[in-house]
């Protein structure tokens, strides 16, 4: 059996391989998907435990506990770093996840202390385990070789407690609630001052910015101190960082439970994660949707051509079929045979798809845009056991498609085969429905009602709601039925056009005719496939395109310019001679930004951002507005703005400042709220930095109204948060830009950000590096480059570059496999048709300038039909689907970006298809026995 199906096969070993690459297609894009879903959804967790880090400033993976022990049951620091032992002990039974680092903190509660010099101060005494690996000792000793006065334990003190309580290296501190048996207070001798080897060593959960009136012993001092000075309760708090590259979509869910149930169960547990899992299991749902929606289009195309050329095989065979049912074949028997040769190429397209899905897979990943790869880190993209298990169903289903069909044909005897073959170019049954009427509308009114929902849409997204499938999915109906209703006028007009000249044409041109309305039926289901295939393509590109260029801009508009940098300011405070606090800040010196940064950066300002101010108009107060002060020649020079955002150029507002001292710019919005015009006044305060129970006013200077804008560079007018009921609700913020000098005179000197324009060739690490040299301490900073970086390579930008990309490669293939089967059996089946025309005199040429022809009113019809139908579906649908990646509003809105760059590598991608298609056609023509083919059409 297994020989008479493998010479079945090969028989027609050419269809064959055209449809065991469409099974092998099928399978290597199936067993995409978890490969894709697994490495996307574990990249999303990285990348958030990542963004925490540099959010918090701090490792995003830690457990912990903060506890105390009686000294009753715990005498000494041992016994309860055991106690601390067994609770995480206990915790990574179920967590499972490996320990990095770990930080002990034992301390005794704080109390006031008298130092050497007379001073009342309050501290606690500390021990932290390991802490010697990872501190130095800027200045006098260690805690192991430094030398306290006699009678006393050494301690070692950060530089912030030095400065802040005026402590020395030789000064004593007498703790006076701890005492001895005699009632003589414990006294401890500063051997030295410490600083953290490396403050982005993550042993630091807690920093030494944290030890504020803390000073620290060795662990024999310690247990010296419990154990002979009465005291009664040891505290601790214990921190645990994890490593976050074992917490992946396997366990994120079980560890998130895990978490719950401790923090239930223990009041003292901590952990600074949870909500970390929480954000991801919701972005994971929609990741597993947007990859399904996405992969969906492919995989019916791959269906539909498994199923074209499984078609063109029985069509070929139907003779064989039916002399085989008139044998006394059996229909089982018949179904038999061909679900055996299907499931010879499934078992083989398995084992090449997989490998082949792998690299498809790793291809996708690497896409930074369409059909635009950067072969980067793909380490999160792994094989997995599901590959297999999608393989088989994939498997199973082209089996299905291709066996099915074989009923229709196996049903009939000779008679009934040799009956039905005059019957030619009956109206497919969606064609007769007006299926393709339907499903246009259906589209059209399915993106109606999303257009009315467009706000809906976005503030569930920003909650975190997954998307409507149907969002993404209806730009591929639209596409699929206007591809079809195309066919349907494309057989109107090739119908027309016959009709008008059909009594001038040539000979040539007649049968070309005569031959495309007889097989328009053949011919419709390639003529799709070419419509969708480039429909689809320019779509995929735009939507990619429009995706990553608004990005872009919203990153560009919102940082102002190329790089910002904010320094840490140093801050003081004091008491006047009325005991009322002030504070100061001391700037540090700007010049080094400009000596050093002259090479990196064209141009550099200060400007002073405040997004915590309170602007007064009309008996109102907006709080959680913004304020900029900065120095309108510098500032103009340094920040960029995309032109046509306002009704001026921007430079225009800057020079109407310039000359009025107290001169302000406001938002257009803040304008037209409270019907300001030029001309009026608005007032704005800000508050002290100091941390009180109500905010402290420092000034509320009043503005002459100079300019209002609609745009501003660094000003996003829209945020968002929750309400009461948990529901994200959109907030509009208002702008006040006023002069650099004014605002400095009216608040005092506070920090400023630095804004930097990049010269020519240089790029932001230069920056950094610099900067760092300088050992300058930075509190933060952002670049247009690294943001703009990290959009290209988050997960849901990679998944649909990556799969717009491969939709689009899979669908060329299948249409270039699809163009050659058709056009190819359509010569064979013709030969004796060509020998009658030859046989009738008609030349070569002619039957070269027939198929010519045919070409023109088929494939290259239904080629400009589909440019036209994505560039209805981009004009439709590109906007409605880039709300899902960019939901904020904003003030640029969103924009369709078309490159021609992309539509030119698209039309050189089909024309290369066309090239090869044709040349083949041409080398079958010419090997052709058009002699044998001639007498035959003599006979």
């Amino acid at each position: 059996m297994f020989k008479f199906l493998r010479n079945k096969l090969l028989n027609k070993k050419w269809l064959n391989a055209c449809l065991l690459l469409g099974i092998v297609l099928l399978v290597a894009v199936a067993s995409c998907n978890p490969m894709f879903k697994n490495g996307a959804m574990d990249m999303t967790l990285a990348s958030k435990f990542d963004s925490a880090i540099e959010d918090n400033n701090t490792y995003s993976a830690v457990v912990g506990r903060q506890g105390s022990c009686s000294t009753d049951n715990f005498p000494d620091s041992a016994s309860v770093l055991d106690r601390i032992n067994a609770y995480e002990k206990k915790w990574m039974s179920y967590i499972d996840v490996p320990v990095l680092s770990r930080q002990n903190r034992l301390f005794i509660e704080g109390t006031y202390a008298m130092t050497g010099l007379g001073s009342r101060r309050f501290f606690s005494v500390n021990y932290m385990q390991d802490m010697s690996e990872h501190i130095n000792i800027t200045f006098g000793e260690g805690l192991d070789t430094g030398k306290p006065v006699e009678g006393t334990y050494p301690v070692i003190i950060n530089q912030q407690n030095a400065d802040t309580y005026d402590l020395v290296v030789g000064e004593t501190v007498s703790i006076d609630k701890l005492v001895d048996k005699d009632g003589k207070p414990v006294t401890f001798t500063v051997v030295g001052i410490f600083e953290p080897k490396d403050t982005t060593d993550i042993y630091w959960k807690e920093t030494p910015v944290d030890f504020d009136k803390m000073i620290f012993t060795d662990q024999a001092s310690f247990d010296a101190t419990v154990a002979n000075y009465g005291v009664l309760t040891i505290y601790y708090a214990t921190y645990n960082m994890l490593d976050y590259a074992y917490i992946d979509h396997t366990n994120a869910s079980d560890i998130r439970y895990y978490l719950s149930a401790f923090s239930k169960a223990d009041g003292n547990f901590i952990q600074n994660f949870s909500s970390i899992l929480a954000d991801y299991q919701d972005d994971a749902t929609s990741i597993m949707i947007i990859i399904w929606v996405l992969e969906l289009p492919i995989l019916v195309l791959l269906l539909a051509f498994i199923y074209m050329v499984s078609s063109q095989i029985l069509e070929m065979e139907d003779g064989e079929i039916a002399m085989l049912k008139s044998r006394g074949t059996s229909t089982k028997q018949i179904l038999g045979i061909y679900f055996g040769e299907s499931a010879i190429l499934s078992l083989i397209a398995i084992v090449i798809g997989i490998p082949v899905g792998y690299l498809l897979c790793k291809l996708c990943a690497s896409a930074t845009s369409f059909l635009k790869f950067s072969f980067g880190d793909t380490h999160f993209y792994k094989l997995t056991w599901g590959m297999l298990l999608y393989s088989l169903v994939a498997a199973v289903i082209a089996i299905l498609f291709i066996t099915l069909p074989v009923l229709k044909y196996a049903k009939n005897s000779i008679v009934e085969q040799k009956s039905k073959l005059g019957k030619v170019n009956t109206k497919p049954i969606w064609e007769k429905a007006f299926l393709d009427v339907i499903l246009v509308a259906v589209s059209i009114y399915l993106l109606y009602n999303y257009n009315k929902q467009k706000s809906d849409i976005a503030l569930s997204i920003l909650a975190g709601n997954k998307p409507d499938p149907l969002i993404f999915l209806n730009s591929s109906l639209f596409i699929f039925a206007v591809g079809l209703l195309i066919l349907r006028l494309i057989k109107y007009l090739i119908k027309f056009i016959y009709f008008i000249g059909k009594k001038r044409w040539s000979p040539a041109v007649y049968a070309s005719f005569l031959q495309i309305t007889r097989t328009v039926k053949k011919q419709g289901f390639i003529s799709v496939f070419l419509v969708m295939t480039i429909a689809m393509g320019m779509f995929n590109s735009n939507m990619a395109r429009t995706i990553n260029e608004n990005n872009r801009e919203r990153i560009e508009y919102n940082l102002g310019t190329d790089i910002v940098l904010s320094e840490q300011w140093k801050m003081g405070a004091y008491l006047d001679k009325d005991k009322k606090s002030h504070w100061y800040y001391e700037e540090p010196d700007f010049e080094r930004y400009t000596e050093n940064l002259s090479n990196s950066c064209k141009h550099l300002t200060r400007v002073i951002y405040d997004d915590n101010t309170t602007i007064k108009v009309g008996g109102s107060e907006l709080p959680d507005s913004v304020l900029m002060g900065i120095n309108t020649k510098e500032f103009g020079e340094t920040a960029e703005l995309k032109s046509g955002l306002n009704d001026e150029h921007w430079y225009n507002y800057l020079n109407s400042i310039a000359t009025v001292s107290n001169g302000v710019i406001i938002s257009s919005n803040l304008a037209k709220e409270y019907d300001l015009s030029v001309g009026d006044s608005i007032t704005y305060a800000r508050y002290s930095p100091m941390k009180t129970k109500e905010p402290v006013e420092i000034a509320s200077p009043s503005g002459t109204i100079c300019a209002i804008v609609d745009a501003w560079p660094g000003f996003n007018q829209y945020t968002y948060e929750k309400d009461k009921s948990g529901k994200v609700v959109e907030k509009e913020r208002y702008l006040v830009v006023a002069n650099y000098a004014y605002v400095v005179s009216a608040f005092g000197l506070t920090p400023y950000q630095i804004w930097g324009q990049l010269a020519d060739g240089h790029d932001y690490q230069e920056v950094l590096d610099t900067v760092e040299k300088q050992g300058i301490s930075l509190k933060s900073y952002q670049s247009v480059d690294q943001e703009v970086q990290n959009m290209l390579e988050s997960p849901l930008v990679l998944i649909t570059n990556g799969l717009f990309s491969l939709s689009f490669l899979v669908a060329v293939i299948l249409c270039t496999v699809g163009f050659l089967i058709y056009w190819i059996t359509s010569i064979k089946q013709r030969e004796l048709l060509f020998g009658i025309y030859r046989a009738m005199g008609m030349s070569m040429k002619e039957i070269n300038k027939m198929l010519i022809n045919e070409q023109m009113f088929s494939s290259v019809l239904a080629s400009l039909a589909g440019y036209g139908v994505g560039a209805a579906a981009t004009a439709l649908f590109v906007k409605l689907v880039a709300i899902v990646y960019l939901p904020e509003s904003h003030n640029i809105a969103i924009s369709i970006a078309v490159n021609p760059f992309d539509i030119l590598k698209l039309t050189i991608v089909v024309v290369v298809m066309f090239i090869i298609c044709f040349i083949v056609l041409r080398t079958i023509l010419k090997k052709m026995n058009i002699t044998q083919a001639l007498k035959l059409g003599e006979d």
